[in-house]
């Protein structure tokens, strides 16, 4: 055999159309199996891949893929996925901070549990933890809860919002959000999330915030964002719009904790792509 002479195909480009800017969407599946991912993206099974939602090994974590389609009120079509990162640990600060959550989603971080008691006695009385339901906040449980609020328009005040199993979220079983986006999604309900681009190739969606559908673009938001921390991805403002590949460079500036699927969840390329090729179909 002649290495030299052998026919080299060229790489597939696929005609994917990426956009950018706020959009409304409904999510209808999270963490599907491989058969309803091809009924999702209208394709055969086997160009599917086997999904793999939970990652062993010394930092278990678990991958929640939350896939999505446009609002049915929106004038554009899509569909696409992103990704929310849960584990079964305390979620802790390079301080040494833990932080911790109530079962009003209210959120604070302190060292130990008296400590954060007596800090609540200069925090105003609204903006209390309740140190009844007071527990240990997992990693990514807080922007679960963020999702979950800003879908429903949900303003737990006096009633608490808490899953009734966040161990099943642990383990990759979905359910108990599909029920929950299925409620709301027969309400007419549903999210705007903010769409970029990532290395001038992936659908990107921030998972740092979202906002409800009736809800304006405050300057909480667009600072959350805009910030040190915030949408990393290529977008060129809020206002929705088709992505030109022209108009962006090759690749983005991400940071180190952003480089591995696994080890974020403010970011949700297609890197990860459910399909066995990566093709036009996603």
């Amino acid at each position: 055999m002649n290495l030299n002479e052998l026919e080299i195909g060229s790489a597939f480009t696929g005609s994917k159309t990426l956009y950018m800017g706020i959009a409304p969407i409904q999510i209808l599946m999270v963490n599907p199996s491989q058969k309803r991912l091809a009924e999702f993206y209208g394709t055969d099974i086997d160009k599917i891949k086997e999904p793999v939602y939970i990652k062993d090994g010394e930092n278990p974590s678990t991958r929640l893929d939350f896939y999505y389609v446009n609002h049915p009120d929106f004038h554009t079509e899509f569909k696409g996925k992103f990704s929310i990162f849960v584990q079964n640990n305390t979620r802790e600060a390079k301080s040494g901070k833990k932080q911790y959550i109530d079962s009003f989603t209210r959120t604070s971080w302190a060292n130990s549990l008296s400590e954060l008691s007596a800090a609540q006695e200069s925090v105003k009385e609204f903006l209390r933890l309740d140190m009844s339901t007071v527990r240990e906040a997992k990693p990514g449980e807080e922007t679960i809860y963020s999702l979950l609020k800003a879908y429903g328009n949900i303003v737990p005040k006096t009633k608490p919002l808490e899953l009734n199993d966040f161990k099943q979220l642990i383990k990759g079983n979905g359910k108990e959000l599909e029920d929950f986006f299925s409620y709301f999604n027969g309400k007419e309900e549903g999210v705007n999330v903010m769409m970029g681009v990532k290395d001038a190739k992936y659908q990107d969606v921030y998972t740092g915030v979202f906002i409800p559908l009736k809800s304006k673009l405050t300057d909480y938001v667009k600072k959350n964002i805009e910030g040190e921390y915030g949408f990393k991805s290529y977008h060129e403002g809020y206002t929705f719009k088709q992505f030109e590949s022209s108009a962006a460079p090759e690749s983005n500036e991400v940071s180190d904790d952003q480089s591995n699927p696994w080890d974020k969840a403010t970011t949700s390329s297609d890197a990860d792509s459910p399909f066995v090729q990566n093709d036009a179909l996603f």
